[in-house]
């Protein structure tokens, strides 16, 4: 089974919110990226049955964030495949470079956060998954 990288954020509980801090892979001290960040996603008004992805990189990586609801990602490296439940605000999955990658199974108002590092380029997805295979093998 393809193993998950998870990156759990602390998070704190102050007088007025609680209060989650994610920082580039630079700070000394507490959980970071593992990259700097170039490119920042926000998605939503996504339904139970709908599913988002689709698709792979040839460079780029990606953390991905339920900050509001949750959903299931489903991964894929071209020899095993897993999924993980997302919904926690202070929670991220990466997604490395060539990992196949969809989400569905969305909780009412689901917002999800996704930060790459990577400025966009068409050239650098894989969207048809018999292609994403041919590399991979």
């Amino acid at each position: 089974m393809l193993p998950i990288d998870v990156v759990d954020f602390p998070f704190f509980d102050t007088k007025n919110g609680i209060l989650t801090m994610i920082q580039s892979a630079s700070v000394k001290a507490g959980k970071k990226l593992p990259f700097e960040i170039k490119r920042v996603l926000i998605m939503k008004g996504m339904k139970e049955g709908d599913v988002r992805g689709g698709h792979t990189h040839h460079k780029t990586r990606q953390i991905i964030f339920a900050i509001s609801g949750g959903c299931t990602i489903n991964l894929d490296n071209g020899k095993e495949k897993n999924s993980v439940r997302l919904d926690k605000f202070n929670q991220g999955v990466i997604l490395e470079s060539y990992t196949w990658h969809t989400m569905e199974k969305y909780d009412p108002d689901t917002i999800l956060l996704v930060l790459a590092d990577s400025e966009y380029d068409e050239a650098d997805y894989i969207r048809n998954y018999k292609d994403f295979l041919k590399f991979v093998s």
